[in-house]
């Protein structure tokens, strides 16, 4: 994996007391962003009087049309690869009314909207709160709570809240709602998912009217998608302040209301009255209904228990498709398992035990056995066509080869290794891959234990690193390569459970958050996957095909292959019948 003079020449040492890249007159990123100043920043979305102020969304198209970050900020390019198309479910006048009955993976957890417990309580949490930012039915940023928004300069970011926005207890939305929310999030003690992600916000200020300011230290470039990522959902300082615990209940701006949750019953969601946009939300309202058995929950659509299911298993998937009365929504972009380790531990500690069993799986027979043929191997870079930083140059680089991963493993020490490898057995989705990597590094003379726990608990033994391999699939946390920080950052949520880090790594992140100019970032990112795969932080295994399936007289709603999966249009979400 030797680089090659010209990379060698761009990438040369700088000159401690220079910002010129040494050797010529080669100009550092750094330079290039000084230079670039407002415009580049200004390019990254429309700016503050611009485009974003949409009262209505974006009409549903065709299933799976996602925005790919063609551009640095989000502002949007055509639909990402790989989507899967499906008719569209906007066809026709909406009707007013009826509760839609949504067949939920897993109970959630708690409500805490600013900790991340899953996909399942996201799309709960989301229905209840609202974001400064959110997407389109096409995956593009729009404003949500925000009317207008845009970079003032390359560290400072501006957004103009809606008036009028009431709290569902009434009081009314103001820009130090906004300010509480990140200072509570930035707060140590909320444990805030993406406070790690916030690290270059210094402060959030309240300015003329309803307009607000986030002041950074460095520029940041996914700010955009960080301000729609679930986590940043909005919440009343009043409500917070007043004690009530956010993990039992919800009160946000969102399309609907909290009422009543029966653990492992139902969460019961009515129509918000006074919701911001014009007409919405359709539905009466949601009752979700946890079903975190597979079968039982497409069985539940099948007979018309429930009109919609999240997390469809692939072993339904094909039968779905062809059903008559249901619609499968998917995409093949974002979902992705990986298999980790514990870096400071063995066998995980040594790179040629990494490197063994990143050669010991046949990921296309992984795809056909974990997933029916939904999905696709990983055997280079994990950056989706379409985006900036995608490598095609790596791919191959691990191939399957089980002799080489057995000449690695001899060469550790490890003629025959034996070891604990923990993975979840609530979602199939990344039970199925454990099973099928298990039964491939046999091959190469690994005997993996495969340890099977359920999620929170499962959840808790890899952040314990109780276990020194474990398997897990997740999706990008937003359509640009940042989203690699949260994995091999050493600030990283799951940099931290690998107890992993690495400077040149750190310092190519860095970089690629404070450039917004395409080609520097695609250059940097490039790097990065290379990095990753010369070191191995992770060892990558296979793309999943993710969707939903509903009943035909479910209209209006679209996935969405971006921002992880955002369920966002359940809100414009009606029923035909």
């Amino acid at each position: 994996m030797a680089e090659d003079q010209t990379t060698r020449d761009r990438r040369a040492p700088k000159n401690p007391t220079s910002d010129l890249w040494i050797p010529g007159s080669t100009l550092s990123r750094r330079q290039a962003l000084k230079i670039g100043g407002v415009l580049t920043a200004g390019s990254l979305l429309v700016a503050c009087g611009g485009g974003s102020s949409e009262t209505t969304p974006t009409p549903s198209g065709s299933s799976g049309s996602s925005g790919g970050s063609g551009s640095s900020g989000g502002s949007g390019s055509a639909a990402t690869p790989g989507a899967t198309e499906t008719p569209s479910q906007a066809a026709g006048t909406p009707k007013r009314g009826g509760i839609l009955r949504y067949g939920l993976s897993t109970d959630p957890s708690n409500f805490e909207p600013h900790v991340s417990t899953g996909a399942a309580s996201g799309a709960v949490k989301l229905m209840v709160y609202s974001t400064l930012l959110t997407y389109d039915a096409n995956g593009q940023l729009i404003g949500d709570l925000a009317e207008e928004f845009g970079w003032v300069d390359d560290k400072t970011f501006e957004v103009k809240l809606r008036q009028g926005v009431t709290f569902h207890n009434g009081d009314e939305l103001t820009t130090e709602d906004v300010v509480f929310t990140f200072e509570r999030i930035k707060h140590p003690d909320t444990a805030a998912s993406i406070a790690g992600r916030l690290a270059a916000l210094e402060r959030v200020e309240a300015g003329d009217g309803n307009t607000v300011r986030f002041h950074l230290s460095t520029p940041l470039a996914t700010l955009p998608y960080i301000l729609a990522m679930n986590p940043s959902m909005i919440v009343s300082k009043k409500w917070i302040e007043s004690g009530v615990d956010p993990k039992t209940t919800m009160m946000g701006t969102g399309p609907f209301k909290f009422v009543e949750r029966k653990p492992g019953v139902s969460i019961e969601l009515v129509r918000n009255e006074n919701y911001f946009i014009t007409d919405l939300p359709y539905l009466d309202g949601i009752t979700f209904i946890p079903m975190p058995d597979d079968n039982a929950r497409v069985t539940a659509l099948r007979t018309g228990t429930v009109d919609f299911i999240d997390y469809v298993p692939y072993t339904q998937m094909d039968a779905l498709a062809q059903q008559s009365g249901i619609v499968l929504q998917t995409d093949k972009v974002l979902g992705f398992g990986w298999l980790g380790f514990v870096h400071d531990r063995e066998p995980g500690s040594d790179l040629r035990v990494r490197q063994a069993f990143a050669y010991a799986l046949d990921r296309e027979k992984m795809v056909q056995i974990a997933f029916n043929g939904h999905g696709a191997p990983i055997t280079g870079g994990l950056i989706p066509e379409g985006w900036v930083g995608y490598s095609p140059d790596l791919e191959g680089t691990y191939n399957v080869d089980y002799e080489k991963a057995k000449s690695l493993l001899q060469e550790a020490g490890f003629s025959n290794l034996t070891v604990d490898m923990l993975t979840t057995s609530t979602y199939s989705v990344i039970q199925r891959p454990a099973i099928a990597a298990q039964a491939e590094l046999k091959n190469a003379g690994i005997e993996a234990n495969l340890i099977q726990e359920e999620w929170l608990t499962f959840r808790q033994s890899v952040q314990d690193a109780k276990y020194p391999v474990h398997v897990w699939g997740t999706a990008p946390d937003f359509n640009d390569p940042d989203f690699l920080s949260d994995f091999v950052g050493s600030n990283g949520n799951f940099a931290k459970q690998f107890h992993f880090s690495d400077e040149r790594l750190d310092q190519l992140l860095t970089e690629g958050r404070e450039t917004t100019d395409e080609s520097l970032r695609n250059e940097i990112y490039h790097e990065v996957e290379k990095r990753v795969l010369e070191i191995l932080p992770w060892v990558y295994l296979i793309r999943r095909e993710q969707g939903e399936a509903m009943a035909d007289y479910v209209k209006g709603y679209t996935h969405l292959a971006a921002g992880s999966w955002s369920q966002i249009t359940l809100r414009e979400t009606w029923l035909d019948k």
